[in-house]
């Protein structure tokens, strides 16, 4: 397929967005731009360089907002014996004669 925008504008959209996503890797927000622009030539729409950041953007957008909660703050972890609600486990009853 032919390319549709100068490959200099890559590397600037690149720029912008690692400007908005700080917290994520160059090189992941550069893969990002890069797919991008290889997925809409492949869907056979015309390319250019707003709708590469936009759906670019988009996506950086859910990674950011996909982290699970548990990466986000840790909890304590839990004790031996205690249930996930909170409450002490209860031992099981015994076996055999009392005496």
């Amino acid at each position: 397929m032919l390319q549709t925008f100068p490959v200099q504008d890559l590397p600037k959209i690149s720029a912008r967005l690692h400007d908005e996503f700080s917290g994520l890797p160059r090189r992941r927000v550069e893969r990002c731009v890069s797919d991008t622009w290889n997925c809409i030539e492949h869907l056979g729409i015309t390319v250019t360089p707003d709708l590469v950041e936009r759906v670019a953007r988009e996506h950086l957008e859910a990674l950011v907002n996909s982290v699970p909660p548990s990466h986000q703050a840790r909890r304590p972890p839990r004790r031996a014996g205690t249930l996930i609600t909170g409450h002490r486990a209860v031992p099981p009853p015994r076996s055999g004669p009392r005496p």
